[in-house]
């Protein structure tokens, strides 16, 4: 006897979570009340966290068949994660949310009349006149304002809240999308907003709510992170976002790096003692740097930072072979031009160190991720 066709869902929500275990029962009771009567389903991608998020999600999808889990093993990144939930979607509507219960799932329904009247994004914002501003501190308002003034200024946009993480679309627009999206870029809101600029565009004022369970992911690095994006967006994609973090925290090092070696000078150290001294605090500064900032979904902590340490440590010291080696060889075929000798060493060094670090200590094939 052959089953009955399943009815597909109208909507899908996707939720991209890391250590949100706290959540998931509140998140799921919260949709259901809201979409009652139409269909839907609530697509979470887990980024394994290690408080089992992703088990508490198929526990649940065991008792409703509208739940599915997607656990990403390898893979990083909450821009990425919205990506895979939506290519993993059912639903004609795709609303994205986010796992901490700060987003009100009650403004969704409003989100889909304002779709079904023609608009093409509708985002929930923080700051339109009729919100509220629960969950937000007085330091993460200020981040914010900063943050919105920058990407409207980039944008071409007067958007109140051009950073949310509350938004819902087509599932249409959104796949055509995702091809130019940047998978490690920083508010999946602002890509989609960016490679989309002539469509229009709804915001809709809601409640922001306090965190109920885990920890906040906004930290000062919100608009560095928002900074490299932006840059490698006016590059058009030639430069990714991690690349742009990595070069712009070794720049930021090498005025660490001179700054160190003209005090051990001062101090009375000989030149080749001194240099040694900064090029190791530089050294440390930019692996600890880079491990907050350029690759804070991968962040390493306790013993897998020191190991990583000395893993770029060695890294770091192929580079300066290969840099010193390449500026010799431009410099004696470009008839003595020392400056660009040295600056195509010094790009050798940087591309050589982003690519291996970002592969074996802080990437999918890292050496220090433990084994799940």
């Amino acid at each position: 006897m052959t089953a009955p066709p399943k009815t597909l869902p109208e909507v899908s929500v996707v939720v991209p979570t890391y250590n949100e275990v706290g959540n998931i029962a509140g998140i799921y009771e919260s949709l259901a009340q809201t979409l009652a009567g139409r269909a839907w389903e609530l697509v979470v991608v887990d980024d394994d966290s290690p408080d089992g998020t992703a088990n508490a999600v198929r526990e649940l999808g065991a008792r409703h068949d509208n739940v599915r889990c997607i656990q990403r093993i390898q893979e990083r990144g909450l821009c990425s994660a919205v990506h895979w939930g939506v290519q993993a979607a059912h639903g004609e509507v795709i609303v994205v949310m986010d796992g901490d219960l700060q987003h009100e799932p009650a403004l969704i329904p409003q989100m889909l009349e304002a779709l079904q009247a023609g608009n093409d994004i509708v985002s929930g914002s923080r700051f339109l006149e009729g919100a509220a501003e629960k969950g937000l501190s007085r330091r993460r308002r200020r981040l914010s304002d900063w943050g919105n003034k920058l990407t409207n200024r980039f944008l071409g946009t007067t958007l109140s809240d051009p950073l949310t993480g509350f938004f819902a679309t087509s599932r249409r627009l959104f796949l055509k999308s995702i091809p130019m999206m940047q998978a490690d870029g920083f508010k999946v809101f602002f890509d989609l907003v960016y490679h989309n600029r002539a469509v229009t565009i709804r915001e809709l004022p809601f409640e922001f709510q306090r965190r109920r369970h885990g920890e906040s992911k906004l930290d000062l690095y919100m608009l560095w992170l928002l900074a490299c994006d932006i840059v490698s967006k006016i590059s058009r994609g030639l430069l990714p976002p991690r690349l742009v973090s990595f070069v712009g925290v070794g720049l930021i090092g090498s005025i660490f790096h001179f700054a160190i070696l003209y005090a051990s000078m001062d101090l009375g150290a000989v030149f080749w003692v001194a240099q040694a001294i900064a090029t190791v605090v530089a050294m440390v500064f930019n692996f600890t740097i880079n491990n907050v900032l350029t690759f804070s979904d991968e962040r390493l902590r306790g013993a897998a930072f020191y190991k990583g340490l000395l893993l770029y440590s060695l890294i770091a010291s192929v580079g300066i072979v290969a840099n010193v080696s390449t500026a010799q060889i431009a410099y004696m075929r470009l008839n003595g031009h020392t400056f660009i000798a040295a600056t195509t060493g010094l790009v050798i060094d940087v591309i050589w160190r982003f690519v291996v670090s970002n592969r074996l200590i802080w990437g999918r094939s890292s050496l220090l991720r433990k084994p799940s």
